[in-house]
């Protein structure tokens, strides 16, 4: 909830989405520096952590995407045709803002990483000099069975490529996710009480052939 799906005016488990986002992105900027005339954040949920990024590292925050409000989450899209089409039409790269700039880009998360490499392709297509991508939670390896819709490893690009060949895939200059213990630093609750199963693979609970295949069906949750 607090990295992509609740909304950042949102007070989930006692603390402010908005501000804990805030803080994923300065912890981020601690772990993962760059050098860059920009920090672009990829909208919505992208938004606090880059001002995050930015605040931490000097950078300057500019916005080098426009968003279609009218396009749904393109990472639940059933398959990789629509996916890539929403991707395609969910943002705009803004040419003024970013040609001739080195980026960082800031998003909050890489499930296959269908649209982060049209981004940064949107990105250098109009004109950005370098990008880098920074992501405000660790790479996710494996499947949730508890209502997320990535249910198949064999879907999550960090489970199937190391770090450098996920960089060479997505086309960036340098890839930076944020630590699992840097992520739950920026939350008060005790570690215990927050489910990283997608990260760590470390399950709240037994996950049994039947969850696997409920799951697959898109039953679980």
């Amino acid at each position: 909830e607090h990295i992509y799906f609740a909304r950042p005016d949102s007070v989930v488990f006692g603390e402010s989405v908005a501000g804990v986002r805030r803080r994923l992105g300065e912890r981020l900027a601690e772990e993962h520096p760059a050098e860059a005339d920009l920090v672009v954040p990829v909208p919505d949920s992208g938004n606090f952590a880059a001002e995050g990024f930015a605040a931490r590292s000097g950078i300057p925050l500019g916005h080098g995407f426009i968003r279609n409000h009218y396009v749904g989450r393109t990472f639940l899209q059933p398959t990789s045709d629509r996916r890539n089409l929403k991707a395609r039409i969910k943002l705009n790269p803004l040419r003024e803002v970013v040609a001739g700039k080195r980026i960082v880009v800031v998003d909050d998360s890489i499930v296959r990483g269908t649209t982060a490499r049209d981004r940064v392709a949107l990105l250098r297509g109009a004109g950005a000099r370098e990008v880098h991508l920074r992501v405000s939670c660790p790479p996710i390896r494996n499947p949730c069975y508890f209502g997320i819709d990535f249910p198949t490893r064999k879907e999550l690009i960090a489970n199937r490529l190391s770090i450098p060949r996920i960089t060479a895939r997505l086309g960036v200059d340098s890839l930076g996710y944020l630590s699992l213990e840097g992520m739950l630093a920026c939350v008060s609750r005790p570690r215990a009480d927050s489910c990283t199963a997608c990260w760590s693979g470390k399950y709240p609970m037994p996950v049994t052939s039947e969850h696997a295949r409920e799951a697959a069906k898109g039953k679980c949750g």
